[in-house]
């Protein structure tokens, strides 16, 4: 099989520049098809005749993105680059491969390299928004998503974005809360004017029902907008949260895993997969899910850590559910209910001396937890 695949390669090294004019007509002829598998064959045979060919490497590289393979077509683009640094259209698909996997520094680099190249360009705008509202910075990311709506004023998705910058700043400044409330409310009334029947208004209004309590409401507007749009980033993953909080765990496992289906899933969903499957006291499909998890989004690590203690706790597996939760606690997960479940697998280890600490520990953050109550210091 080697030596075959071996002699082909020579082979083709050997011919002259016909065979890269029909592999040239032939990649060409498949992306205009959309036959991305037949591209990607005949862009690594270009590759191989002209290794120093920048532009091959890019276009390898889009075939590669276009059938989703956002790791291997990163290879593709970063060989581009280090061959031919003045290739903006390598560094926004580089950056937007980025952000599918959730590569948050990486993809604001080139995303913004891209954007200062081509700021007339208003898919690099567009994803240099979402790439800073995925790290929450609100300002800079609306600074590129308004610009991406002058620049395409009828883009829906750009002024939906806007409406969850208004949300998030909202949130970080009540001050400003008025304020942007009408723009948030002048954003709303743009995507009705381009759009009344825009599945993006009943994504904004389960919103609504959300945060109104109104959790049924919110359930029935996400099974409807998923109906018209089932590969939507983050939908799944929404009623899939409303599900777990109406403990229906059945249902939200099978929102969390549709999430993960997509191409770009939202990063939250393995953390709360792992929940749902602790929940249904399944501890063996939980833990290779949280690891995921760990990988996928660090910063919220603590978390991820307190349930694979649960997990480890539910498999009898003492010591490691012990180290688990010290872990949670040294990532900042400082709460009653995580020193508890320390004492409990503490003493299921037979470690008794670090059980009554964290008992202790648990009963005085509990205490302090009723002195503060709801209305206590923020």
């Amino acid at each position: 099989m080697h030596l075959l695949a071996l002699f082909a390669a020579l082979s083709l090294f050997g011919q002259d520049d016909s065979v890269l004019d029909r592999c040239t007509s032939a990649a060409a002829v498949a992306m205009q098809s959309g036959d991305y598998v037949a591209a990607e064959r005949n862009y690594q045979a270009i590759v191989r005749i002209r290794p120093n060919m920048a532009e091959a490497y890019v276009n390898l590289g889009l075939s590669l993105f276009l059938q989703r393979k956002y790791l291997e077509a990163i290879n593709d683009f970063d060989v581009a680059l280090k061959l031919k640094p003045e290739l903006a259209n390598a560094k926004l698909f580089l950056g937007i491969s980025h952000f599918k996997l959730n590569h948050s520094d990486p993809a604001l680099s080139n995303l913004r390299q891209y954007a200062s190249e081509r700021p007339g360009d208003g898919e690099g705008q567009y994803y240099l928004g979402l790439a800073y509202l995925a790290v929450n910075k609100y300002s800079e990311a609306e600074t590129a998503l308004l610009a991406a709506r002058s620049i395409n004023p009828g883009n829906i998705d750009v002024l939906y974005h806007l409406t969850q910058i208004y949300l998030g700043q909202a949130a970080e400044d009540p001050a400003k809360r008025d304020f942007l409330a009408r723009r948030y409310h002048d954003a709303v009334e743009e995507i009705a004017a381009i759009d009344p029947e825009s599945y993006r208004l009943a994504q904004l209004r389960a919103g609504f029902y959300e945060v109104d309590g109104k959790k049924t409401d919110a359930i029935r507007e996400l099974e409807t907008v998923l109906k018209q749009n089932p590969r939507s980033r983050g939908l799944h993953y929404t009623l899939g949260c409303l599900y777990t909080e109406a403990r229906e765990y059945v249902k939200a496992l099978a929102q969390f895993e549709a999430e993960l289906k997509l191409d770009s899933p939202y990063p939250r969903t393995y953390l709360q997969l792992g929940h749902v499957y602790l929940a249904l006291e399944k501890p063996a499909e939980a833990l290779p899910v949280l690891e995921r998890a760990l990988k996928i989004e660090p910063e919220s690590s603590g978390l991820v850590w307190v349930d694979i203690g649960r997990a480890y706790r539910l498999e009898n597996r003492a010591d490691e559910a012990v180290k688990a939760f010290e872990q949670a606690i040294t990532l900042g997960q400082r709460k009653a209910s995580v020193y508890y479940q320390l004492a409990v697998a503490a003493k299921k280890s037979g470690n008794l001396p670090r059980s009554r600490e964290a008992l202790e520990m648990s009963q005085r953050l509990r205490h302090e937890e009723q002195i503060a109550g709801p209305a206590g210091p923020q």
